[in-house]
C-alpha cells in the first residue's frame, strides 16, 4: 500500500512541476497584458522595427512597423499573440499530461490536447477581460481567435506526434496494444 501511495504522490508532483512552465508562461501573458497601450505599442514597435530590419522589409510611409504584415496577413503584434498561445498550449498540453488519471494509451493524447485547448482558450479569454481594463488597451474576443491559430497549431502537432509514436510503437511490438492502460 506504501508504493501505491508514493506512486501517486509522485505522480502529483510531476504535475506540480509541469505547472510550473505553464504558469510562467501565464504570467508573461499577464506581464505583457498588463501593460498600458502606449507602452504596449512602444514595446511591439521596438520588436517590430528589430524584426522588419532582420527579415530586410520596407516599412511603407505612414505605417507603423509593427503594422507590417509579416506571415498570411498577421503582423508582429497578432504574431506575439500566436507564439506567446503555441507557448501557452504546449505547457499547457505537459501539465495535462502530467495529471495521474487513468485512460487507453490511445485516448490519453485526445484528453491532453482538448485540456490544453480549454485551459488556453479560458486564459485567453479572462487575458482579453484583463486587457479591457488596462488604460489605453482593448480586449477584443478577435484575439482570442488569433490566439486560438497558436494553442491549436501546436496542440495538434503534439496529438500528430504522439500518435505517430503510438502507431510506430504498435508496429514494432505487435504484443502491445494501442488501448492497453
Amino acid at each position: 500500500m506504501v508504493s501505491v501511495q508514493n506512486k501517486i504522490v509522485r505522480q502529483w508532483l510531476k504535475a506540480a512541476a509541469a505547472a510550473i512552465p505553464m504558469i510562467a508562461v501565464m504570467a508573461a501573458i499577464f506581464a505583457l497584458s498588463n501593460q498600458a497601450g502606449t507602452e504596449s505599442a512602444e514595446t511591439s514597435s521596438g520588436v517590430a522595427e528589430w524584426i522588419v530590419g532582420l527579415l530586410g522589409m520596407e516599412v511603407p510611409p505612414g505605417m507603423s512597423a509593427s503594422d507590417v504584415p509579416i506571415v498570411c496577413g498577421l503582423n508582429i503584434r497578432k504574431l506575439a499573440h500566436v507564439f506567446l498561445y503555441m507557448l501557452l498550449g504546449g505547457t499547457s498540453f505537459l501539465f495535462v499530461a502530467m495529471l495521474p488519471f487513468r485512460t487507453s494509451a490511445f485516448v490519453r493524447p485526445a484528453i491532453c490536447a482538448g485540456g490544453a485547448a480549454v485551459i488556453s482558450f479560458l486564459y485567453a479569454c479572462s487575458d482579453e477581460l484583463h486587457q479591457s481594463f488596462v488604460a489605453g488597451r482593448d480586449g477584443k474576443f478577435a484575439d482570442v481567435g488569433v490566439d486560438a491559430i497558436g494553442f491549436l497549431t501546436v496542440s495538434i502537432l503534439i496529438l500528430a506526434v504522439w500518435y505517430l509514436v503510438l502507431l510506430w510503437k504498435h508496429r514494432h511490438s505487435p504484443n502491445i496494444s494501442p488501448h492497453a492502460k
